[in-house]
């Protein structure tokens, strides 16, 4: 594995990499060819780049996940979470110089971060660039209930939350701030747009789609898995990308994280593997209704996983498949498919569909 560090690294600049502080810039760090890399160098090179949190939040400081974002700034002494599942965005400063000022900066920041997730480097205890529409229009109005989509009316609700929401804690402060009850709705519209465009094209149900994105990252365009999954259909470079790279666009390569966090690349990626699963590997399938529980399930533990569920044999899978009544299948997949994961998956896209037209 060394080997390979070195091969792919020139050891200077790697030496100038592990030299740098927690504060870097961690997207920066990484070599052009990172994503080119074989996945231990990866996991090497991710261990000794990317910036923990500082110490006054402890060993075991916040990161971002699927369904939140989490950022760190001024020099880590300002958290910003966003939880999309909950719909609360906290923002707490520790050590500050000048906590209170940190702290209307970080919501004012985040309140008007872009759309783009690429507008964003999420790894930097930095300010926010200040560009585009934010993303959260919509998803959190001021205290007169109107949308905010321009600095005024951040600065001035940033300064009504700090003189009526303000929590003194035992190292400095918290502010908590509600997203609007519907904001996953909110989040549906706004890339409906990519949804409809993609839904066409792969002949997809729109309401599968949405109820797909709402499942794996509640509408977090910035999401990352530790499986390193992008985006907000959590689309896997090396698999599914890759897989619609080759049979969709016909290249012989997987999409690079960029492209992934593009929202409407991400959409059309999802979307197209799911037409993968229903064409290709759970061909055979009779019914549409039998077909996307199939798929659903697919999507998230594997086409093989899902025919190994009836039977090792794929014909006899299918012929399986095929004798089953829709109720009886979707009774099966939630009861006897391995893994629970799965089982829960499917009952809640096929839940959350219902609220988006089907």
């Amino acid at each position: 594995m060394v080997k390979w560090l070195f091969k792919h690294l020139n050891l200077f600049a790697l030496c100038a990499l592990l030299a740098v502080p927690t504060a870097s810039t961690y997207a920066d760090n990484l070599p052009d060819n990172f994503d080119q890399l074989p996945d231990d160098v990866q996991a090497v090179l991710l261990d000794f780049l990317e910036p923990p949190p500082a110490d006054v939040w402890g060993p075991n400081g916040e990161v971002s996940g699927t369904h939140t974002m989490v950022r760190y700034l001024d020099d880590f002494h300002t958290l910003v979470k966003i939880d999309f599942e909950r719909g609360l965005i906290r923002v707490e400063t520790r050590g500050a110089e000048e906590p209170l000022l940190q702290l209307r900066q970080a919501i004012v920041g985040t309140l008007l971060t872009p759309a783009d997730p690429r507008e964003i480097d999420l790894y930097t205890a930095t300010d926010f660039g200040l560009t585009g529409r934010p993303f959260l229009a919509g998803q959190v109005k001021d205290q007169e209930g109107q949308v905010i989509e321009y600095p005024w009316r951040a600065q001035r609700y940033a300064d009504y939350l700090l003189t009526r929401s303000l929590v003194k804690t035992r190292d400095g402060y918290l502010i908590e701030i509600p997203m609007v009850s519907q904001h996953k709705q909110v989040s549906a519209n706004l890339y409906r747009p990519f949804v409809d465009a993609a839904a066409q094209r792969y002949r997809i149900s729109p309401a599968l789609i949405l109820a797909v994105i709402e499942t794996e990252s509640s509408f977090n365009p910035f999401a990352v898995s530790p499986a390193r999954a992008y985006g907000l259909m959590q689309v896997m470079q090396k698999t599914a990308g890759r897989d619609v790279m080759a049979k969709i666009h016909g290249k012989d390569h997987a999409p690079s994280r960029q492209y992934l966090l593009d929202p409407r690349n991400n959409i059309e990626t999802g979307t197209a593997y799911l037409s993968i699963l229903r064409d290709s590997y759970l061909a055979g399938i009779k019914g549409d209704r039998k077909r996307e529980y199939c798929m659903i399930a697919a999507y998230n533990g594997g086409a093989g996983q899902l025919l190994r569920t009836f039977h090792r044999d794929r014909n006899k899978a299918l012929a399986q498949i095929n004798s089953m009544s829709e109720d009886k299948l979707y009774r099966y997949l939630t009861t006897r498919h391995p893994k629970e994961e799965t089982r829960r998956y499917l009952e809640k896209v096929i839940a959350r569909k219902q609220k988006y037209g089907e």
